[in-house]
């Protein structure tokens, strides 16, 4: 018998969500957000593992990288917990999973990491793609798809295909597929006719699987519309109007508008008078319906009434009445008619072109051995539904995986779970998978990428009908404090489109927590468009245009309360003991979310002019920043060195800081163009240190660009430039760090380009200039600023979409006011219900006006789930938030009260009413750890030389080391708790060090140096080059409008007998910077241990 090593776990005692683990069940968990998917997914592996499962036998498909690195991750770290940790931290981590572990158990759970370490083949974590991928590398030889390049049709890619298309449409200007471009052309415009193919190219997999094996999949489209439509061929509905006997209906309804002596009926009367005589149809037809329908297209109003009965008697009343209705609904049948004539007309032309547009884009990447996503995943299907690969298929993943657990799937779109179900349905009973899926319907925001929450409950149904599968909801959340729980509750429960929603709840115990409205930014009086006279001449007057300030309200609003809650709010935040420590709010707890990124820049300013530091990360927005242009504009000048406006560019740029006076010096000199007068004010000496350096160094880049690739040259223009050092020292503080990101993100993106080998410079260029005017979602995104975590302190901004998974203590949602953006036109109607194996229904459409009656279902099912879609939004921004959400907008004319702030204002009358539920975050306690931003420890030098000793400091110089790191941390202003214990230095240390800077802090003689209301900017730990070319490291550097003061800590006094070094370290420190800032004045000062300082002119 084994020894019994924990109690086991009673069914009385154990959670139902625990069942979810058990290996030899099938489970569908649905869980709300916060409730811990993650966590159950990895446990589940675990179990699996511990239950004897090979590694290679278990598949995870997520549907991103980051999450399946994440979950990979997960399950490796608790592996190393359960070979590494003590017998009572493994029986816990057993227990938390529902495991009772006896003696062989334990030994088996430690043996785990190694096992799957050397697993082969591997434990498989991946994305839907990678996994559709593999398959596809796994196909037979006869499908012809092995040695495949996976590439994505961006913008790019689909313009230089629609540049090639129409080309080849212009070679044959009388065919038929011509003459249906130039009707497209003529009915939609060149731009809507660009994006209605765009549409479909993005919605080809719901084209192809219409169309199944059809040979012609546009003409079983059109013929199946035909029906829909109820069009007939060759029918015309004007001809069909005016056919049989309609002009005796006519004229008795003539003769009862004659009888009338009122005006508006004698003019109905002679226009249809002149219906009656009119050869054109067309024109005949808008007389009458002028006559009887309203500009809305509705039944003009006619009623019974005393004055008619005099003027017709009762039964003319009656039968004039009847006549009118019945004429009435005639036009507007045939104005349907009309419209679905137009509407089939529109597909025939689009189907057409379309389909060859597609076979162009399919010939175009046979030739290339390319497939992208959609190939991927329509080439998959077609794999296992064909039964000539479908057996080799099979047997390849039979023999492979036994257990299947499938994440985050209310993501999932319907392709996708009919390539699952062929392969789940092509199993037998004794030979089917384990199947784990988890998800949750409400986080369902990628409508766009064709995901569809209804096959959540769909594939739970299979599950459970199929592989008697267990199901399991977690409505309960361990992120979100309880008042946040409770405005979600009572936004949600009575939503008749968010239904079923089930109540949730929240384990974070007495977690304190706040949602607040800011009260809407409305226009002030004074905003309005300035009077005037007359009309205004363009030439000579600028146009005043009113502005709109409601943004910059609300900006400026988020800026004074983030500098508010930082440092003064008490955050509660898990520790790596995994208990709950309070601590002060820094910047890396305030998370920002918009629906869009449309007004970035304006949130932006506003933090950037409070000096508070932020992450913006924009998508597309690499090559429009400023640093970037900088250096863009170089090259451009390398290219073509008589451009004196890109010359003036770069100079005027930080890399040379060459100010207008300098630029005065160049233009006022009589050489053909600037390069010239740099190179002669150079050799003539004359030149300043700036201008000089700026001759030399372009002097080598010019010579170097002939012969170097992009990166290449761009690697050198960093280091002998030394442009990172200089940009940091140039710009602002708070954006030091995403103009860093954005420089080595431009190298990172020199090298992606064609692998860094461009031939020559211009081609170069015009790849930036493309990917400049690229779409948003093509063009390189700006650089990821890097940080060890959050709590790095910068305030973090993310659209709804991007913030998905994440969380922070503090969320606040900009713009909650604006309303849902609107269907956009041209585009495809797309119908395909969850459990059906291929689309019903596959339109193009134009104007809202031509969508036809026989669609209007279909639109209002589109718009129900674009409605589900926008509260889903709502529940994935209020659920990243820990502790506090806030929202706040503009007041916005077309606001109907369903705009998320709305919404949420209601859910707050529900709760009582006001614009705030839950109470104050407690404020810090004054006197408690100091704030500081995660630094480098100041004791880092340049690597030693391999096989060096490092001399370990002694006392006296841990002290210094710690008061440096010590002062910076306190004038940064955000770092972990205990960041001195991970440099090295214990609790004893930091309490001796602590009151020497506070000393020299609070001194009144150094206040200028550490109070951000008398400098500029300032910076710690600034490196920089040293005019012998050694690295030169700077405690201390301070902006003022008179120029800047180098400081230098000394853990001495003043009457130190090294004074002298210490002035000369300092004056070499100063003619470091006086390079970098030539003009401007710089003095040291030296500030010693007592807060007595030395100045240095």
């Amino acid at each position: 018998m084994s020894e019994n090593l924990a109690e086991p776990m009673t069914e009385l005692s154990r959670p139902p969500i625990l069942d979810a683990l058990e290996p030899s069940r099938s489970v569908v968990v649905e869980a709300c957000a916060g409730s811990g998917k993650t966590w159950l997914l990895a446990s589940r592996i675990v179990r699996l593992l511990l239950s004897g499962i090979a590694p290679g036998e278990i598949l995870a498909i997520t549907f991103t990288r980051k999450a399946a690195r994440e979950i990979e991750e997960r399950v490796v770290d608790w592996l190393h917990l359960l070979a590494t940790g003590s017998d009572a931290q493994v029986l816990v981590f057993l227990g938390e999973r529902g495991v009772s572990a006896d003696t062989a158990l334990l030994r088996n759970a430690r043996g785990l990491y190694e096992r799957v370490l050397v697993a082969q083949p591997r434990l498989a974590v991946n994305t839907f793609h990678g996994w559709f991928l593999q398959l596809v590398d796994a196909a037979p030889l006869s499908a012809n798809l092995s040695g495949a390049m996976l590439v994505e049709t961006d913008s790019r890619l689909f313009d230089e295909l629609w540049q090639s298309f129409a080309a080849g449409l212009q070679k044959a200007p009388e065919s038929v597929l011509t003459q249906g471009f130039v009707r497209l052309l003529g009915e939609a415009g060149l731009d809507s006719t660009r994006r209605l193919i765009r549409c479909a190219l993005n919605r080809r997999s719901e084209w192809l699987a219409y169309g199944d094996d059809a040979p012609d999949v546009a003409e079983k489209i059109i013929e199946s519309l035909r029906q829909f439509l109820g069009v007939a061929e060759d029918s015309n509905a004007l001809d069909e109007f005016f056919s049989g006997a309609w002009a005796t209906d006519l004229q008795i309804y003539l003769g009862f508008l004659e009888m009338s002596e009122l005006g508006t009926d004698q003019a109905y009367a002679k226009s249809v008078a002149v219906a009656l005589e009119e050869p054109l149809l067309a024109l005949r037809f808008e007389m009458l319906r002028g006559v009887l329908l309203t500009e809305k297209n509705t039944l003009r109003l006619r009623k019974s009434s005393k004055a008619a009965e005099k003027r017709f008697g009762v039964e003319g009343v009656v039968h004039f009445l009847e006549t009118h209705t019945r004429l009435g609904e005639r036009v507007l049948a045939c104005i349907e008619r009309q419209t679905a004539e137009r509407i089939f007309a529109l597909n025939q032309d689009a189907c057409a072109v379309f389909a060859a547009f597609l076979a162009h884009v399919d010939e175009f990447k046979k030739a290339r051995r390319q497939i992208d996503f959609v190939d991927a995943e329509w080439n998959v299907l077609k794999l296992l539904r064909d039964e000539a690969t479908a057996a080799f298929l099979q047997a390849r993943l039979d023999a492979r995986y036994s257990h299947v657990l499938l994440d985050e799937f209310q993501d999932t779109n319907p392709l996708q779970w009919q390539i699952l179900l062929a392969w789940l349905d092509a199993y037998s009973d004794a030979a089917r998978p384990g199947i784990f899926l988890v998800g949750d319907p409400k986080q369902s925001i990628y409508r766009f990428r064709r995901a569809e929450p209804r096959l959540f409950s769909v594939a739970a149904d299979y599950l459970v009908r199929e592989f008697h599968a267990l199901r399991r909801e977690q409505d309960a959340t361990w992120r979100n404090a309880r008042p946040i729980v409770d405005v979600v509750n009572a936004l949600f429960l009575d939503v008749p489109e968010f239904a079923p929603f089930r109540e949730q709840a929240s384990l974070a115990g007495a977690l304190p927590g706040r949602v607040e409205l800011l009260p809407l930014c409305g226009k002030a009086e004074d905003e309005e468009r300035p009077l005037r006279e007359g009309l205004r001449d363009p030439l000579v007057e600028p146009e005043v245009e009113a502005e709109d300030l409601r943004l910059a309200q609300e900006a400026e609003s988020l800026a004074t309360r983030i500098a508010g809650m930082v440092g003064v709010w008490q955050i509660e935040d898990k520790g790596s003991d995994g208990l709950l420590h309070k601590r002060a709010a820094r910047y890396g707890d305030v998370m920002l979310l918009v629906r869009t990124r449309t007004h970035l820049a304006c949130y932006e300013r506003a933090l950037s002019a409070a000096n508070i530091p932020f992450d913006a990360g924009s998508r597309g927005g690499l090559l429009a920043a400023l640093e970037v242009r900088d250096i863009v504009a170089l090259f451009e000048f390398f290219v073509t060195p008589v451009d004196d406006l890109k010359l003036a560019h770069a100079l005027r740029s930080p890399l040379f800081a060459c100010g207008d006076e300098d630029l005065m010096r160049l233009a006022a000199r009589a050489e053909a163009c600037w390069w010239q007068r740099l190179q002669a004010l150079a050799a003539e000496g004359v030149a300043t240190p700036r201008l000089a350096r700026a001759a030399s160094l372009l002097g080598q880049w010019l010579q170097a660009a002939d012969r170097l690739p992009a990166h290449d040259l761009l690697d050198r223009i960093y280091h002998q430039g030394e442009v990172i050092e200089r940009y940091r020292l140039a710009v602002a503080a708070v954006v030091a760090a995403s103009v860093e990101a954005n420089l080595r993100a431009l190298l990172l993106l020199a090298l992606d380009l064609d692998g860094g080998r461009y031939p020559s410079l211009p081609r170069f260029i015009d790849e930036l200039r493309d990917l400049r005017e690229a779409d948003s979602n093509d063009a390189p995104d700006e650089g990821a600023i890097e940080t060890q975590c959050q709590d790095a302190g910068r305030v973090r901004i993310l659209t709804i979409h991007g913030a998905k998974g994440l969380e922070a203590p503090v969320v606040w949602l900009l713009g909650a006011n604006a309303p849902a953006r609107p269907p956009a036109a041209w585009d495809v109607l797309v119908d395909w219900l969850p459990e059906a194996p291929s689309p019903q229904h596959f339109s193009f459409f134009g104007r809202k006006e031509e969508h036809g009656a026989a669609r209007l279902p279909l639109f209002e099912a589109e718009r129900v789930a674009a409605k589900l879609e926008e509260l889903n939004l709502l529940y994935v921004a209020i659920t990243r938030a820990r502790q506090v959400f806030i929202a706040s907008g503009i007041e916005n004319a077309r606001d109907k009260g369903d705009t998320p702030y709305r919404q949420l204002e209601a859910a707050l009358e529900k709760l009582g009413g006001g614009l705030v539920y839950g109470a104050d975050l407690p404020a810090q306690v004054q006197g408690g750890p100091l704030p500081a931003t995660r630094v480098a420890a100041v004791a880092d030098e340049p690597m030693m030389q391999v096989g060096e000793r490092r001399r370990t400091p002694d006392a006296a110089e841990r002290f210094g080391i710690l008061l440096h790191a010590l002062l910076e941390c306190r004038t940064g202003g955000f770092v972990a708790e205990g960041w001195w214990i991970e440099q090295g230095f214990s609790d004893e240390d930091y309490q001796r060090v602590a009151p020497v800077a506070e000393r020299i802090l609070a001194a009144p003689d150094l206040q200028r140096f550490f109070d951000p209301a008398q400098y500029r900017r300032a910076w710690n730990e600034v490196e920089v080059i040293g005019i012998d070319g050694a690295l030169q490291r700077i405690d201390r550097l301070v902006e003022f409008d008179s120029g800047y003061w180098v400081l230098d800590y000394k853990s001495s006094g003043s009457s130190t007998e090294r004074l002298e070094e210490y002035r000369k370290q300092v004056t070499t420190y100063c003619r470091a910077i006086e390079a970098v800032f030539g003009g401007r004045s710089v003095r040291g000062v030296l500030i010693f241990s007592d807060a007595s300082l030395i100045e240095l002119p």
